[in-house]
């Protein structure tokens, strides 16, 4: 009984016995840290434990490589979708601006010949009662605001006080005219005579009075504000582009320029330096203005018929503003200026009417030129803010022009000249110029009228007649 017994059949055979039959499973550290159920202790079993193991709470899930991979996907999920966003190639509609698509229509004499002070017509009889109505309604408002300003400064004289509103209406009314207003007369008073050639021009306004805005309302993403100051950029355009006597006649374009948007301002230079008549680089869709080798303005005066200027939402990012008005401008050959100094305007309008040579300067009639621009501009956020715009699209009726006239870079306007036959001297009243048919024409393909005064029709249109009231 002293020692352990021995099997009968003996020990095993090579075999260490006992306590070396589980030498080769090793339960090591790292074993039992990756074990996820844990038997209970001795004390945790007699406490009253329910169960006799317990899951351990371990670092299970993805491991460290997979985490690493699916943040990484995810990165770069995200910067593609922000890359999406700020596409650096979005619609011209909201980039840096949008390209200027243009359209110049010449309009040749017609059967009035070129209009003159010297071959006088008249101005269309509906343009003529639309200004006469609308200068009659501003003399009428300026008569009641004067009305009213004289009420309050005699309420002032007898003690009392007159409001900030009836003093600044005082002085308005008093430096427009330096007389009281009169419901017959035209709101701005004090044309050249020069104008007194075209009948029915007296009803029409002078330059920037002429540019009349509409009420600035807010729209869904623009503030009452931003729509404001659009009009005004718009309004600031139109007189540098249409009005400006440097840029009419003397070849400044920077006062035109100070209003386009930056993403523009290579396109105007390219139209202006290389002039094409390709509808995208034609100087003369940008401004109006005249060759000063060839033109000088009779007068800085820039006659303009009732017009329009409308604006509406495009998008979120984009406020549309149209105008459409048309300008007569009254013109004199250039070499005129070289054979003599220039008259006063009175003195040169007085000898062109009376017919009486006076001089050189005043040998060839007045032209009576008419520039209808409809215009289209678009105007983003920034642009107001920079008090900048994108001319989008522009289309200007011209005349009297030749058909034919290369009008990319300036426009070109017909004098009288002598008849061939020397019948008629230079300066007669009866002087026209012959009008320069298109190359193409036929007694079937005759341009037909066109009448630059009538907005209700679309500006665009081929090559046609100049349309004058006889």
């Amino acid at each position: 009984m002293g020692g352990r017994a021995e099997p009968p059949e003996g020990g095993p055979e090579g075999g260490a016995g006992g306590e070396d039959e589980f030498r080769s499973v090793v339960f090591d550290e790292s074993f039992i840290r990756a074990a996820r159920i844990q038997e209970l202790s001795a004390s945790e079993r007699l406490s009253g434990a329910h169960r006799s193991v317990r899951r351990r709470s371990g670092r299970g899930g993805l491991p460290r490589q997979a985490l690493a991979l699916m943040l990484l996907i995810g990165f770069a999920f995200a910067t593609a979708v922000y890359m999406g966003v700020r596409h650096p190639y979005a619609p011209p509609i909201t980039g840096a601006a949008a390209n200027l698509s243009t359209q110049v229509i010449p309009l040749q004499p017609g059967p009035a010949g070129i209009p003159t002070d010297h071959n006088p017509v008249n101005l269309p009889p509906s343009l003529v009662a639309s200004a006469s109505a609308s200068a009659s309604a501003s003399a009428s408002a300026s008569a009641s605001a004067s009305a009213s300003a004289s009420a309050s400064a005699g309420g002032a004289a007898s003690g009392g006080t007159p409001s900030d509103g009836a003093s600044a209406s005082v002085t308005p009314s008093a430096s427009a005219s330096g007389a009281p207003a009169s419901p017959s007369a035209p709101a701005v008073v004090g044309h050249d005579p020069i104008f007194s050639g075209l009948p029915g021009s007296e009803y029409l306004p002078i330059g920037a009075t002429g540019l009349n805005l509409p009420n600035a309302r807010h729209t869904d993403h623009f503030t009452h504000d931003e729509v404001y100051a659009a009009l005004q950029v718009v309004l600031n355009y139109l007189k540098a582009s249409s009005l400006d006597p440097d840029v009419l006649a003397a070849g400044n374009t920077d006062d035109v320029r100070q209003y386009l948007s930056p993403g523009q301002t290579e396109q105007f230079t390219d139209s202006v330096d290389h002039p094409t008549n390709d509808q995208r680089h034609l100087a003369t869709g940008w401004m109006v203005r005249f060759d000063p080798a060839k033109v000088r303005l009779a007068t800085q005066q820039v006659l303009v018929a009732p017009g329009s200027v409308a604006y509406h939402e495009l998008d979120s990012g984009t406020l549309e503003v149209t105008s459409d008005y048309t300008f007569v401008y009254a013109l004199s050959p250039a070499k005129q200026a070289a054979a003599s100094p220039t008259p006063t305007p009175s003195a040169s309008a007085s000898a062109s009417v009376s017919g009486s040579p006076t001089g050189t300067a005043t040998a060839e009639p007045v032209v009576y030129y008419a520039v209808r621009r409809a215009l289209t501009y678009w105007l983003t956020p920034d642009d107001i803010t920079g008090g900048k715009l994108q001319v989008v699209d522009s289309v200007t009726q011209a005349g009297a022009t030749s058909c034919d006239a290369d009008n990319s870079a300036f426009l070109q306007p017909l004098f009288p000249v002598q008849s061939h036959s020397g019948a008629q001297p230079k300066g007669s009243s009866s002087a026209k110029a012959t009008p320069t048919p298109h190359p193409s024409a036929s007694p079937s393909s005759t341009p037909g009228a066109v009448d630059p005064f009538d907005h209700s029709r679309d500006a665009w249109t081929m090559c046609g007649q100049l349309s004058w009231v006889l």
